[in-house]
This record gives structure tokens, sequence and C-alpha cells, in this order.
């Protein structure tokens, strides 16, 4: 008898009662006995530095040592970028992006409000946050240049002065020719996506420990390796004088899948005094400091026949990436791969450039261009259909590539080098699904019932590359006590790992999952890994979960042949023993100190071919209240098309909780700036995010298209959630006030509600 098969099945998420219980050991629960580290921020958008006196505060009671980026000499460190696209796809799309040097603690010049400066050793935070008030910087303030699009005008000064100009990216995709494209209606538009970010419920904080030669940084990341790396990079020192551990993560979303200053600093820091040093963010740092994301703008400009079938699609977007950004590349690449959509486009010409600017650097924030691309497409559809008197289904229903489409081949490789090829089944389906989630009957009863709103739908589709490579590493051992320990390079953020990572272990076992424990990202226990990010953890680390365990599945049959003196091809596994019908071995039996051969424990990197495509249709009922045009959503479902599910309970909260993050930024959130660059969002009241009165329930329904690019035929779906809220949002509103709404957050018009 062989145990009941885990992959597919909601089995309740171990983290949960650690978690809800309050017993979690997040970072600040490590830091008994470490002495406070706090940073000194900038407190001007663009200036230089022209004096630091930290002699008043270094010698304040309880002030261990204060120190500037010259006395670390970190003033002209600087962290490298942490993507760089594949020579093949740079060449296809003439991309390019420009040498960043923002230095991690500069000497010599800021570039934006919360850049740190200076930093503070002290026995304890509040003598660290006194001696903070005692430096003393004096700047020379420059002009700040807070507009992507000014930035990028001949004429303005670059605010990298190693560069000549503020262009920090750029990239072209040609796809037939637009000119030839006949159209009966042609639409143009600007479309801005604002500037937010993720504010996960724990803020970032890095916790050092120096031991011998080496230090060790436990610190709230996505991506422990690329922290390491990035330490190394900085400093000099060797990957062997560096450990990283991931403890317990508050929420990530893309803001914690970056390298920091904050994470160099300490670390040096605690090699410099020998001493264990703790940082934990604060709120109003976490607002001015952590990395933002978003705060696009679009030039579109869509083509249709008299039919509302699109022959050209055109558009020219930039992006703030603020003073400077380790995954620039990634965000451009993203925006312009995903503005061909999941539609039919003959004929695409679409020109993207991203500009430095004083405000606030950018990471990955869950998306990561793919909200925003399919803002400015999705838009400029609904422009078409009420140009042509269709609805938003319709038109979406004659551009929609159908099962006879699929696979669906681009003319463009993807950031791997790799020709893009969707590899879906049938994105039609996905849309008669979310239509027969919520239809428009539901839409004129709540039209009934609540006559104080102006009520309307609107539907928004989603294409999205999961699992990106080039890869993902997983170890897993058979412990003396016969139970099996599984480590990947994927640390979790709230995904779950420790449940279905454990899921796909014990199924290629053949055991129990009361037999498998998921272990914490610590790089001593795997020595290579990328992260957690871009819809890929369960793709690329999964997948090593199961490769590793099919192996040690193998090495186990192989060892315990021999023990039983019997062939290999003789032996059968069933029950958690190998063996025959005379005799069997146990896991716990192979795990016994002297046996025969090394200890069981297998290391395997995950390469997958290239990405695979997740498509999804999200449609939203909103009620625009007639007398203040405060918008609510009523209703909300989504209908997606992934591969397996591991846990479909873990894919559904995923889904949900992606909605969650879009609703917060289509209605509420917003990181502001003065024209001189001063942000206007430091605390909770300024920074306004959903709350479980902005939610409704939102409905799920999941089509599962298998995909041959990886073991388990998973496909990633963290980011489904968020991509098509904003688009499905503004629908909604426009359908309730016969509006055209162009940017986020939405700002309906009063006067259309009355």
């Amino acid at each position: 008898m062989t145990a009941p098969r885990l992959v597919g099945t909601a089995v309740p998420r171990r983290e949960d009662k650690r978690l809800m219980g309050g017993t979690g050991r997040f970072l600040a629960d490590l830091a008994a006995g470490a002495r406070s580290v706090v940073f000194l921020r900038s407190t001007e958008a663009h200036a230089l530095i022209e004096r630091i006196d930290v002699s008043a505060a270094a010698a304040m009671p309880g002030v261990l040592g204060v120190y500037t980026g010259a006395d670390l000499g970190l003033h002209r460190a600087t962290i490298p970028p942490l993507h760089e696209p594949d020579p093949v796809f740079a060449a296809a799309t003439r991309f390019a992006v420009a040498e960043q040097r923002l230095p991690i603690l500069p000497a010599d010049r800021v570039h934006y409000v919360g850049q740190p400066v200076a930093v503070v050793v002290a026995s304890d935070r509040y003598a660290a946050e006194d001696a903070l008030e005692a430096i003393e910087v004096t700047y020379a303030p420059l002009p700040a240049v807070t507009d992507a699009e000014e930035a990028l005008r001949p004429g303005t000064a670059p605010i990298h002065p190693h560069l000549p100009d503020n262009l920090a990216g750029e990239m072209s995709i040609d796809v037939g020719d637009v000119s030839t494209a006949e159209a009966a209606v042609t639409v143009d538009e600007v479309y801005r996506v604002g500037r937010h970010g993720a504010v996960p419920l724990e803020g970032r904080g890095v916790l050092a420990r120096v031991d011998a030669a080496r230090v060790s940084v436990w610190t709230s990341t996505q991506i422990p390796h690329l922290v390491r790396r990035g330490i190394c990079a900085a400093t000099g020192w060797s990957t062997d004088e560096v450990r990283v551990v991931v403890p317990e993560v508050g929420g990530g979303f893309g803001t914690k899948a970056n390298v920091y200053a904050e994470e160099v600093v300490v670390a040096v820091l605690a090699r410099r005094t020998g001493r264990d040093l703790v940082w934990v963010e604060d709120r109003q740092e976490h607002l001015v400091s952590a990395a933002q994301g978003r705060d696009q703008v679009h030039r579109a400009r869509l083509s249709v026949d008299a039919d509302g079938h699109i022959t050209a699609w055109e558009d020219e977007f930039t992006i703030d990436v603020g003073a400077g950004s380790l995954w620039a590349a990634g965000v451009i690449a993203n925006t312009g791969i995903h503005l061909l959509g999941p539609y039919r486009i003959p004929n695409a010409r679409i020109r993207g450039r991203a500009a430095f600017t004083n405000k606030t650097i950018v990471a990955q924030y869950r998306g990561a261009g793919r909200p925003e691309a399919c803002f400015a497409l999705e838009r400029s559809l609904d422009a078409a259909a009420a140009r042509l008197g269709l609805t938003g289904e319709q038109i979406r229903r004659r551009n929609l590539l159908a099962a006879a489409d699929l696979p669906y081949p681009r003319p463009l490789p993807y950031r791997d080098g790799v020709p893009i090829s969707y590899d879906g089944g049938d994105y039609l389906a996905c849309l008669d699904a979310a239509v027969e989630l919520l239809g428009r009957d539901e839409l004129e009863s709540l039209r009934a019932a609540r006559p104080e709103l102006a009520v309307g739908r609107g539907i928004g589709c989603y294409l999205e590359a999961t699992g990106r490579g080039p890869y993902e590493s997983a170890r897993v051992r058979l412990t003396s006590s016969g139970t099996f320990e599984v480590v990947t390079g994927a640390a979790s953020a709230g995904q779950s790992h420790e449940t279905v990572f454990a899921q796909v272990a014990a199924d290629a076992l053949g055991v129990g999952m009361d037999r498998v424990v998921v272990r914490g990202t610590d790089t001593d226990l795997v020595e290579h890994g990328i992260g957690t990010f871009a819809s890929r953890s369960a793709v690329l680390a999964g997948s090593a979960v199961r490769c590793a365990a099919d192996e040690l599945r193998r090495r186990g049959r192989r060892r315990a042949a021999k023990l039983l003196g019997l062939p290999e091809d003789g032996v059968v596994m069933e029950d958690g023993a190998f063996g025959s019908a005379e005799r069997t071995v146990t896991w716990a039996e192979l795990a016994v100190p002297g046996g025969e051969g090394p200890p069981l424990d297998v290391t395997e990197l995950f390469r997958p071919p290239t990405v695979t495509w997740t498509m999804g249709v999200h449609v939203a009922v909103v009620g625009v209240h007639r007398r203040t045009g405060a918008v609510t959503v009523l209703r909300y479902a989504v209908a997606h098309e992934g591969g397996v599910e591991i846990n479909p309970q873990v894919v559904e909260g995923q889904i949900i909780g992606g909605v969650a993050q879009g609703i917060g930024g289509a209605l509420l959130e917003e990181f502001r700036y003065g024209e001189d660059g001063q942000p206007r969002c430091t605390t909770l009241a300024d920074y306004l995010l959903p709350s479980s009165c902005d939610m409704p329930e939102v409905r799920v329904r999941h089509l599962p298209v298998d995909t041959p690019g990886n073991p388990l035929g998973v496909r990633g779906a963290g980011e489904s959630g968020t991509i098509a809220v904003g688009a499905a949002l503004a629908a909604a509103v426009d359908d309730a006030l016969g509006s055209h709404l162009t940017a986020t957050p939405l700002a309906p018009p009063r006067a259309g509600c009355a």
C-alpha cells in the first residue's frame, strides 16, 4: 500500500498554527543581546554633502560608534544589478541599461530623501535615535527632478554625474508593420499608473554576528543568495566569509527581493566592531526608503477594424525608477513583453524608456511591469469598444487567443533568449469561466438593490510569464532518525513553502508528510540559489525538490538492494519500505549510522528550458457613490489558466491576496512627491492601504492546463491576482459613469455621479 498522493490536495497549512498563535520567529525576535544600529537618512532629495559632523553624537551616552561611508570604506562601493537580460534578447529588442553607481553610504552627494548617509551603533535603540539628532550634515541643495519625462528631456542635468543624461534603460519591440495596418477606429490616450509599493506587515531588518572569520547575516529577504552576492561585491569578501539566513518573513511582495545598503552596512559594522548588531526598520523609514514600484506613463495608440479586431498596437512607455533600481532591466523588459497581451496582435510597435529621478529607489513590486502593461492595453481595448458600440466582453471575445491558436509563437525571444511561445490551453475559456462566475444578471440585481450607487461591471485580461530561470536549487536528505529534511534557495515570504514543498517531497519519497521537515533558507544548507519572486517558487524550487527527492529515492532503492542482496530491479517500494515479498528495509534502517555508503543527501539544480505562461480574466462590479464619488468593490471574480495546483487552498489564497493588493493600488495607494522631491506620504495617514472592509468576496476558478516545462506540470500564480485589477476596476467605474479613466489611483468625476 502506497501513501495517498498529496500534490493537488488542499492540505492544511503547517505554518498557520505557529503564525496565528504568535510563536513565529521573525527577525526582531532573534535580536536579544544585540546592539542597535540606526541610519541617518538624507533630508534632501538632491544635494551636495558639504560636511558631516558626528563628534557630538559619538560622545553621547550609550553610543558605541558613529560612522560615515568614508569611515567604513563604503562611500564608493555599490551593489551590482540583479538582472541582465540574455544577449539574444538584448540584440532583438535593442535593449540597453545605464551603468548605475548609487553609493552604499554616499560622501559627496545624495539622490533622494531617505538615502542613508551615516550610521550609529549604540547600546539600545533609544540611545541610537538620540544620537542621530546630534549628527550635523550641511547640504548644498541641487535642483530636484521628480518627473520621468522631464528627466529625459534634452538639457535636463543628470542626477548621476558619471552619466551623460538620466536615461536608465531602453528597449524596442517591433511585430509586423504598424504603418500598413488598416483601421476603422484608432484610439489614442495617455495612461498613468501611480507609484506605490508593498508596505508589508513586517518592515525590513538585518541582524549580523561575527563568528571566527565569518559574518552571519539574518535578514528579512526573499533573495538570500543574491544578498550574499551583493555583500561580497560591495566589500570584496569571498562567499566563504558570509552566511545569510532567512527567518520568518512577514511579507515581501518584491520590496524584499532586493539587496539593500543596510544589509551591507550592518554586516561590515559587525565585522568592524566584533559585536552582534541589529537594525529593524520603522514604518516611517519604510515609507521613505524601502524600494517602491509602478510609476509608469504609457502613450498608447490602438487600431481596430470595423468588427473590433486589433490591427495595430503602439505604446511608448516611460518608467520612473527613482534614484536607481537593481531591477531596472527586469521592469523595463517585463513591461515591454507583456504589452503584447493574450490577444492576436498582428502588428505592434513598442518603445520603452526608464528614467532616473530624485525619488526613492525602485524594485520589482508584485507584477513588476505586468499590471502597468495590462492597464494600458486593456484600457485601450475598452476605449475602442466604446467607439464601436461594443461591450468590453465583446471586443475581448473577438481578440483573445482560443484553443485553435495555442501554442502561439511570437516573433520575439524572451529575456532568457528563448523564442516566446504561449503554451496555454484556451484563453477564451477563461473569459467564459470568469463571466459565468460574475455575470450581468448579478449586476442588474445589485443596481436594483443599491440605488444610492452607480453600479458598473468591468473586465480585465492578463498574460504572465512565470517560472523564470536560470535555475533554483533544493536539497533533500535522510536524517539519522529516518525523517527527511528539505531546504531550497527560494526563501518563503508567506507562500506556504513549508507546506507545499513537503507535499512535493513526500509524494516523491512515498512517505507521509509527517516524515518531511522543510527548513528555512540558509546559504550554509544550500550553496546556490536565486530566490522567491516573479511567480517562480513552485515552478523552479518545487521542481528542484521533486528532482532531488526522486534521486534520493533512487539511491535509497540502490542501497536497499545491496543490503537485501537483491537485484535493483527486484526491489519495489511500498508503504515507505523497500524490498520484496519476503523481506523489506525501511528508510529508518537505511539511515542508521555506519550503514552502507555515505549519507543519503541530494542537492539538485532545476533549470527550466524557458518560462511558462499563465493567463487569466478578472471581472469586477463596483458601486460609485452618487454624491461623493467614492468607489466600493461589490463583487470580484478571477478565472485563471494555471497548471497543476500543488495545494489548491494555497493557490486560492495567493489569488485573493493579489486582488487585495491590486485594489489598494487601484483605489487608494500612491507615493506622492513635491516638486522639491520631498515625499508627501510618510505615515499611514497619508499612504492609504485597503482594509478587510474594502475587500469583497473573491470568487476564483482554476482552469488547469499542464505544461511539459517542469516535472510537476505547474505554472506560477503568485502575481495572477494583482495584474488585471486596475484595468477591471477602471472598466467597471466607466460602465457605472460613462467615463474613461486613464490613471491610478482611480479618481471618478463627481459630476458624473449626480
